[in-house]
């Protein structure tokens, strides 16, 4: 098979943001002998190489100067009746939510309609409504970009932290994701640890089809649709703070709310709430927009650049380290 390579490719297409910006190279990858060859490709022509998903995490400032890799990889492999599944980075991430509850497969119910592929979540560490990917992660398949060679990475290699993974630190930005393998559950055991998806759902012992209808309708009542509003979900983490700063916080925020973590002398504010206060919810700046249904989310109505987009999201940040002293991080990658 004889890889081909587009140039001046519009990525509008390829966002969420839906931002107009071009790569100057791109190659639509769909297996190993394709990403080798690409991988050749961008080392001949002495090429910075970017690897994109279903690009529901990433926001191109200006044009990418370099080689797009576009993990359009499929496939999904059932490897017993337990619930051991093993699957290709380019799937969609719903859809493989969706095949795996059909399947009688069960644990990313409260995962539903995150968007973006398969190949992302471990990145990530994706979760929402109490779950986290790393929950049910037994093995990650990678290609490293300096060598070409296949690596395998255990649950403990993975490095998972929240919304962080070894894949996004140090050398690990040098690994392309090809493959996912998780252990699900052959039994239904709902997971109602999130006080909004209990209180959405009508039954103490909901099914999994119920759970997986209310956490998309949660979603879809906070969230606009990208296919109609470009946007990237959360563009910024919850952030992490000392038990000792947010008690100071509490003489000025008496309802400013909280999550535990794992480490009883930090715990988790919700950025939501933060850019709440400052007045960011529904706001318009020049071409962006920051959501009416959400204050994290930020939206490109139409005619943004992805400039326009990044300029919002630095003054949202500042505001909240003026007003709270709380630096926010993006979710989102930056290009």
């Amino acid at each position: 098979m004889v890889l081909r390579v587009a140039q001046q490719v519009d990525l509008s297409a390829y966002t969420g943001f839906g931002v107009s910006s071009r790569a100057a190279h791109f190659a639509d990858i769909t297996g190993e002998e394709e990403l080798l060859q690409a991988l050749a490709y961008g080392k001949q022509h002495h090429l910075p190489v970017f690897v994109l998903g279903g690009g529901t995490n990433v926001l191109f400032v200006r044009d990418f100067p370099g080689l797009i890799l576009y993990m359009n990889w499929q496939g999904i492999d059932w490897l017993d009746e337990a619930g051991l599944v093993r699957t290709a980075c380019g799937e969609n991430w719903h859809s493989f939510v969706i095949n795996c509850m059909t399947k009688g497969f069960h644990g990313l119910e409260n995962l539903a309609l995150i968007p973006g592929t398969v190949g992302a979540a471990p990145i990530q560490n994706i979760g929402a409504y109490g779950v986290e990917l790393e929950q049910f992660l037994v093995e990650v398949r990678a290609v490293d970009t300096r060598t070409g060679r296949v690596a395998l990475f255990d649950h403990a290699a993975c490095e998972f932290a929240y919304r962080d993974s070894l894949f996004k630190q140090g050398a690990g930005r040098h690994l392309i994701v090809t493959h996912v393998t998780l252990q699900l559950s052959a039994h239904w055991q709902p997971n109602l640890s999130y006080q909004a998806l209990r209180d959405a759902l009508s039954s103490e012992t909901p099914t999994a089809e119920q759970v997986f209808e209310t956490v998309c309708q949660i979603r879809r009542s906070k969230l606009p649709d990208p296919a109609i509003t470009g946007n990237a979900g959360s563009f910024f983490k919850n952030p992490v703070i000392s038990s000792e700063k947010f008690a100071a916080l509490q003489v000025d925020f008496a309802n400013i709310p909280c999550f535990p973590t794992d480490d009883q002398d930090l715990v988790k504010v919700p950025a939501a709430w933060l850019l709440e206060q400052a007045g960011w919810k529904g706001r318009q700046h020049g071409r962006a927009a920051v959501s009416a249904k959400h204050a994290l989310v930020l939206v490109n109505p139409g005619e943004a650049t992805g400039e326009d987009i990044f300029l919002l999201a630095q003054e949202m940040s500042s505001s909240i380290l003026q007003r709270f002293g709380i630096a926010l991080q993006p979710e989102v990658q930056i290009i």
